[in-house]
């Protein structure tokens, strides 16, 4: 695929060259409009600035990107902790880059990173949400290799690879283990569809509470703790006595959940059980400890970067051969790590002898 060139923007702005490259490299004499005109017309080209192009010709590739969603939610700690371990620090520099600061996703944010990532002479990406279409296609057209974590590629690119959580397999057996608790009224507190995971673990809880006879409520919240706390008490508001159990959608979301049922002095699990998704390192520090679904993101984080790690050094062949350096995916660039369910006394578990704690997994 040709990649852009000033000449391309000139043509399609009816700018000059001149005018079109003093725009760009943020020089004096273009007024605001028509630099904005042109700098529009730059992303949707996916120009990117030729010194950038020449350097990450020249440049050894030895940085890899991780684009996160939101740093609050500590699946991401041990994701970057599995990283780190399959990438020797003194070969690989690592570069963390979160798209949606204290869980607001901006699009915007998106867009400039990607193209920093480009100017930068990035070598690959991780990334932790599905990015928009245009950007994965723009990464493409310049030969960085992308993997994604817990979101799934965008549809446009379901050959990319992946390393994920089967999260409809894994609500199963959530809802599995709260059948056999005999909860009937089930509430799955949930963040917004930008990231993709929501899709699998409400259509897993969805289908475990039709089989159970269970009454399932998806309560969406922005994804932040404080907007979980207010989202989670006007619901409670509404009702006359608190359901079942509480499905906390992640870390963050279960934070606030967690404020707002000490505050209102319900008790856990007599009043109401919780159970969250993702395990954190203070999980089983809590009265009662939390029963989680651990999607063992240190391990998606260390296959994630040895499939990265090999794609790359597969550019550097091919392009020491005198090939292109186009990113090569195969079938087993997709993988999917089995979750499991870690019992802990927040479900109720603890009331049953204490025999019932401990773990499940999910294929």
């Amino acid at each position: 695929m040709a990649r852009s060139t000033i000449r391309d923007i000139s043509r399609v702005t009816g700018f000059s060259v001149f005018t079109v490259s003093r725009a760009l490299g943020g020089g004096d004499g273009v007024s605001e409009q028509s630099r904005e005109q042109i700098l529009k017309a730059a992303r949707e080209l996916g120009y990117v600035v030729n010194r950038a192009a020449q350097e990450l010709r020249r440049a050894k590739r030895d940085s890899v990107a991780v684009i996160t969603a939101s740093t609050s939610n500590s699946y991401y700690l041990d994701l970057m902790d599995g990283i780190q371990q399959a990438l020797d620090p003194s070969e690989w520099t690592v570069v963390i880059g979160d798209v949606a600061v204290d869980g607001a996703y901006e699009a915007r944010l998106e867009a400039r990173m990607i193209q920093r990532l480009i100017e930068s002479r990035t070598a690959g990406v991780i990334s932790a949400l599905t990015l928009q279409p245009e950007h994965t296609e723009l990464l493409a057209k310049w030969d960085i290799p992308v993997v994604f974590v817990d979101s799934s590629p965008p549809p446009e690119a379901a050959h990319f690879p992946s390393v994920t959580t089967n999260n409809h397999e894994a609500s199963l057996m959530v809802g599995q283990h709260l059948a056999e608790h005999g909860y009937k009224d089930w509430l799955f507190l949930v963040y917004p569809s930008k990231w993709s995971s929501r899709f699998g673990r409400e259509s897993g809880l969805r289908e475990a509470a039709l089989h159970h006879g269970a009454n399932l409520v998806v309560l969406e919240t922005a994804n932040d703790a404080a907007s979980a706390r207010e989202t989670l008490a006007r619901h409670l508001d509404g009702r006359e006595a608190p359901p079942h159990v509480l499905i906390a959608g992640n870390n963050p979301l279960l934070l606030g959940a967690m404020e707002l049922l000490r505050e209102r002095a319900i008790r856990i699990p007599a009043d109401m059980a919780v159970v969250a998704y993702d395990e954190f390192a203070w999980s089983t520090l809590t009265d009662p400890p939390i029963t989680v679904l651990n999607e063992q993101s240190a391990e998606i984080g260390r296959r994630a970067a040895m499939m990265l790690r090999e794609i790359i050094e597969r550019q550097e062949a091919a392009e020491r051969k005198g090939k292109p350096p186009s990113p090569v995916y195969l079938p087993e660039h997709h993988q999917q790590v089995p979750a499991r369910l870690m019992l802990r006394g927040s479900c109720g578990c603890a009331l049953h002898g204490g025999g019932r704690n401990g773990s499940f997994q999910a294929a």
